[in-house]
C-alpha cells in the first residue's frame, strides 16, 4: 500500500484543526486561529511520523496522550492563573472525548462498508455531519442551562390560598398595565387559581368585586395583536441575593407556556420593583 505523506499530513491536520475548534466552541473558549492552525500542523506531522516510532505499546499510548495535551496547549490562549489551567484541562478533556468519539463512530460506520480503505470524501462528509450534530446537541444543552439558571421558586397568594410554582424570569417581558407588571401563566395553572372567578365573571359581567377581572390590555405577538384579560394577585419570588417580598402583579394565561420547565413567565419589573 502506498501512503502519500503530504495527503496524510493534510488530512490529519484538517481533522485536528476541526476537533480543536470544536472543543473551543463547546467550552466557550476564545479561538486564536493562527495558534490553532500551528497546533493542527504539529498534529499532522506527528500523525505522519508516529508509525515510524519504535516503542513499547504502553509508551506509544502515553506518547499519543502527551501530544494531545501539547496540541491543546499550543492552541489555548495564554494561561495566567489557576482558573485558566482548569479551563485548559476542561478543553483538553473535551478534545480527547471528541477524538475518541469521532474515531469510534466513523470507524464503526465505514469499516463494515469499506474493509480496505474508506474514500476520504466520505470520511470528511461523515466528520462534517457528526460535527453539525454535536454542535446542535451542545447548543440545546446550553439553551436548557440558560433557562434553568433563570428559574426560581415563587408563590402566588390569592384569596388566602398559596400556590407554589416555578417561574422563569424573562428580561424581555416588560408588559405592564398602569404601572403594574404583567406575568403570564400556563393555562391549566391559571384556571386552577382563577377558574371560579372566571365563571362568576361570565355570569355577572357588571360585578367588579375583589379578585375578578380588574382590567384588560392588548398585547402584540408574532401572529398579531390580541386582547387579554388580567387578574390581579400577589406574588413572592425567591431570588438569591434579592430580598423576597410580596408584590401585586397582573396574571394572564398563555398557551405558549404549556409543556415548559416552568409555569409562570415572570416580568422583569419584579426585580426592578
Amino acid at each position: 500500500m502506498v501512503v502519500y505523506i503530504e495527503y496524510a499530513f493534510l488530512e490529519n491536520s484538517l481533522f485536528d484543526f476541526a476537533l480543536l475548534s470544536l472543543s473551543f466552541l463547546i467550552c466557550k473558549t476564545k479561538i486564536t486561529w493562527w495558534k490553532t492552525l500551528i497546533s493542527a500542523c504539529v498534529g499532522g506531522v506527528f500523525a505522519v511520523i508516529f508509525p515510524l516510532i519504535l516503542l513499547p505499546q504502553i509508551l506509544l499510548i502515553f506518547l499519543k496522550i502527551a501530544v494531545g495535551f501539547l496540541l491543546c496547549f499550543i492552541s489555548f490562549p495564554r494561561i495566567k492563573n489557576k482558573k485558566e489551567w482548569g479551563r485548559y484541562a476542561l478543553n483538553s478533556g473535551v478534545f480527547f472525548f471528541l477524538t475518541f468519539l469521532y474515531g469510534g463512530a466513523l470507524t464503526a460506520l465505514f469499516s463494515a462498508i469499506f474493509p480496505q480503505k474508506t474514500p476520504i470524501f466520505l470520511v470528511a462528509l461523515g466528520f462534517a455531519l457528526l460535527s453539525a450534530l454535536t454542535l446542535l446537541i451542545v447548543r440545546k444543552i446550553y439553551q436548557k442551562r440558560t433557562v434553568f439558571q433563570s428559574i426560581y421558586a415563587c408563590e402566588i397568594l390569592y384569596h388566602g390560598q398559596i400556590f407554589a410554582l416555578s417561574g422563569y424570569l424573562d428580561s424581555g417581558n416588560l408588559a405592564s398595565k398602569n404601572g403594574v407588571p404583567v406575568c403570564f401563566l400556563s393555562p391549566d395553572i391559571f384556571y386552577d387559581i382563577f377558574g371560579e372567578e372566571i365563571l362568576f365573571q361570565a355570569e355577572d359581567k357588571n360585578n367588579e368585586g375583589e379578585g375578578r377581572i380588574r382590567d384588560e390590555m392588548v398585547i402584540f405577538t408574532m401572529s398579531g395583536e390580541r386582547r387579554v384579560q388580567l387578574f390581579r394577585a400577589r406574588i413572592k419570588v425567591q431570588i438569591p441575593s434579592v430580598e423576597s417580598r410580596q408584590i401585586e402583579v397582573y396574571f394572564t394565561p398563555s398557551k405558549h407556556m404549556l409543556n415548559r420547565e416552568y409555569q409562570v413567565l415572570l416580568n422583569a419589573g419584579i426585580i426592578k420593583g
